[in-house]
């Protein structure tokens, strides 16, 4: 299956970027931001990078797998079958047996990509609304290495980095939440995309949940 999948988001088109402006969620269609002239894609950035000095901050791509899959709108394919790992009781099972979960709790997700300029800041995925048991993500991204970025890391209490995950194809990483990670920046030089499916396992009863891009 994960062969499958990583020829699938290779080939997906639908990819938004989101970011943060003024405290806010953005999400930007990444093909259409590809066709906008240099210099207003360079403002973008420079707003982005404000915001990050400021303060809490991600820039990536992403598709939102399971809000679309709970509106009907579930894609064909291997990211069909990815979508219906989030309901399985396998992988329900398997996060719940080891983080000693409720049978009500569920699985939400996102695709995602990191390509050259990417990054997610220092956080925790605390949102008490969400009640977010743990955290995974599920790589898809053959060949990764370091100095490619992209690096799932873990600081400890004094800034240092304490444990970092590079991508390996077909693995995953669970944590607790919360906790502080982050996701360090690709760099520019990096001209492959860093695949993965991202997301939480949660405190039921699960929602009826609106469309996010």
């Amino acid at each position: 299956m994960a062969n499958s999948v990583l020829a699938a988001a290779e080939s997906f088109r639908d990819w938004r970027l989101v970011t943060r402006l003024e405290g806010q969620h953005r999400a930007f269609d990444a093909a259409a931001l590809e066709a906008v002239p240099q210099d207003k894609r360079d403002a973008l950035n420079a707003l982005i990078a404000e915001e990050a000095r400021a303060g809490f901050q991600y820039c990536f791509e992403r598709f939102p797998l399971y809000d679309q899959m709970k509106a009907g709108n579930t894609p064909s394919g291997a990211l069909g079958q990815l979508a219906g790992l989030l309901g399985s009781d396998a992988f329900t099972g398997l996060l719940r047996k080891i983080t000693d979960a409720p049978e009500d709790s569920f699985i939400d997700g996102q695709l995602t990509r990191y390509r050259a300029g990417h990054f997610l800041t220092l956080h925790d995925d605390e949102e008490p609304d969400l009640k977010r048991i743990c955290a995974y993500v599920l790589n898809f991204t053959p060949e990764w290495n370091a100095d490619f970025g992209g690096i799932l890391q873990f600081p400890d209490k004094d800034g240092h980095i304490a444990a970092g995950f590079t991508p390996k194809f077909n693995s995953m990483t669970v944590f607790r939440v919360p906790v502080a990670h982050m996701v360090s920046a690709v760099p520019p030089f990096v001209t492959r995309s860093r695949y993965a499916l991202t997301g939480w396992l949660r405190h039921g009863p699960e929602p009826r949940l609106p469309v996010h891009e």
